[in-house]
C-alpha cells in the first residue's frame, strides 16, 4: 500500500483547511545535553559534561505542535500552574506560534516538567516534577468554559483528547466534552491512558497502545489480527466508537472499524528514540480522519508519521518537510 509524495501532497493540502481543538495534559519537555567520557569516582555512575539545555512543548502541547507543523489550525485547552514554569510553558507556545488564549493558570497545580539528561542520543536519566491529582470542581468548570469558548470561536473539525493521567481529563470533564461534541456534531479522537480508558464513550477514533489495551480488557491479547479484533470489538462495544487503532511498537499498527481488521507492518527505520511517537500517531490519525480519509489511510499515514519521528532524539513534532522526506 505504498503511497507516493503526490498522495501526500494532496493530503497535506487538505490539512490546511482543518481546525482542531486539543485538550489534555500539557508539560514542558526539558533536556540537559552533554557528553560522557568517564565514570564518577564517587559512585558507579557516568559523569556528563554539560553542554546545553533545551525546553520543548510536551504532552498535549506536542500534539498541538504536530498539528500546527502539518499545516492545520491547532488550538490547545489545558491547565498549568501560576509559577515560573507555567509562564515558561506559555512562552514556549508563543515561540512556536501556538495560540495561548485557552490555557488556564491555576494556583492549585504545578506545571509538569519532564527533565531528560542525555549524552548524545543516549538517555541517562529522567526527572519528573508533577502532580497527578484530578482537577478540582472549579478547575473543571474553568477548563470546560475555555473549551466551549474555543469551539464557538473556531468551529473545529475535530476535538482531540490527549490523556497522560496527570489529572486534567477527569471522568467528569470527559463526559462533559464528549456530550458537548455529540451535541455539536464534532468528531472526537482519543489517545487514552490507563485510568480513564473506558470513560471516553461516544468517541469516533480511539487509539490505545498495546500495553494500554492489554491492561483494559479481561482476556489475553496477542499480536494477531484475530486476537486484536476481539479486543477491538470489546472496546467498540464499551465505548460505541467507530474506529480503533492500536499501536504495536516495532510490529506496526492495527486498525478495526467493525468490518475490516488489519495489521499494517512497521516501516523500516533507524530507531533512535520513541519519545513522542504516540503524539504524532494520534495527530496524523485525527487529521486524516477529519480530512475524510478511509480507515486504511488513517492507519497507513499515522503509522508512517510515528515511525519517522522515531529517527530523531527527544520529543520532535512531525513537520510537512519531515513527512515528505520520510515517505520513501
Amino acid at each position: 500500500m505504498k503511497k507516493s509524495n503526490h498522495d501526500l501532497d494532496i493530503l497535506l493540502s487538505r490539512f490546511q483547511q482543518l481546525k482542531l481543538l486539543v485538550v489534555g495534559d500539557v508539560m514542558i519537555d526539558r533536556y540537559l545535553l552533554g557528553s560522557v567520557s568517564r565514570i564518577s569516582p564517587e559512585a558507579p555512575v557516568p559523569v556528563m559534561q554539560y553542554e546545553s539545555s533545551e525546553s520543548r512543548p510536551g504532552g498535549a502541547a506536542n500534539v498541538a505542535l504536530n498539528i500546527h507543523e502539518l499545516g492545520a489550525t491547532a488550538r490547545l485547552c489545558s491547565i498549568v500552574g501560576e509559577e515560573e514554569e507555567g509562564q515558561q510553558f506559555i512562552d514556549l507556545l508563543k515561540s512556536h506560534k501556538l495560540n495561548t488564549d485557552h490555557i488556564i493558570r491555576s494556583k492549585e497545580r504545578i506545571t509538569t516538567v519532564k527533565t531528560r539528561v542525555m549524552a548524545g542520543a543516549q538517555h541517562l536519566l529522567r526527572v519528573d516534577r508533577e502532580v497527578n491529582h484530578d482537577l478540582s470542581t472549579d478547575e473543571i468548570d474553568m477548563l470546560f468554559a475555555a473549551i466551549t469558548s474555543c469551539v464557538e470561536e473556531i468551529n473545529p473539525d475535530a476535538m482531540l483528547l490527549q490523556d497522560y493521567n496527570k489529572g486534567v481529563l477527569t471522568g467528569e470533564l470527559i463526559s462533559k466534552i464528549c456530550g458537548f461534541a455529540q451535541e455539536h456534531n464534532i468528531m472526537v479522537s482519543v489517545d487514552p491512558k490507563f485510568n480513564s480508558f473506558f470513560d471516553f464513550r461516544g468517541a469516533n477514533l480511539f487509539k490505545p497502545n498495546l500495553l494500554e489495551l492489554r491492561a483494559a480488557v479481561p482476556f489475553i491479547v496477542e499480536i494477531s489480527e484475530q486476537s486484536l479484533a476481539k479486543a477491538a470489538s470489546y472496546v467498540r462495544e464499551k465505548l460505541q466508537c467507530e474506529l480503533v487503532l492500536v499501536t504495536l511498537a516495532d510490529r506496526g499498527i492495527f486498525y478495526d472499524d467493525g468490518s475490516v481488521s488489519r495489521i499494517l507492518p512497521a516501516h523500516k527505520r533507524a530507531i533512535r528514540d520513541v519519545c513522542g511517537a504516540g503524539d504524532t500517531v494520534i495527530s496524523v490519525a485525527t487529521l486524516v480522519a477529519a480530512a475524510k480519509g478511509s480507515p486504511e489511510e488513517i492507519a497507513y499515514w499515522s503509522n508512517l508519521g510515528g515511525s519517522i519521528i522515531c529517527e530523531y532524539p527527544g520529543v520532535v513534532p512531525l513537520s510537512k518537510e519531515l513527512f515528505k522526506m520520510g515517505n520513501v
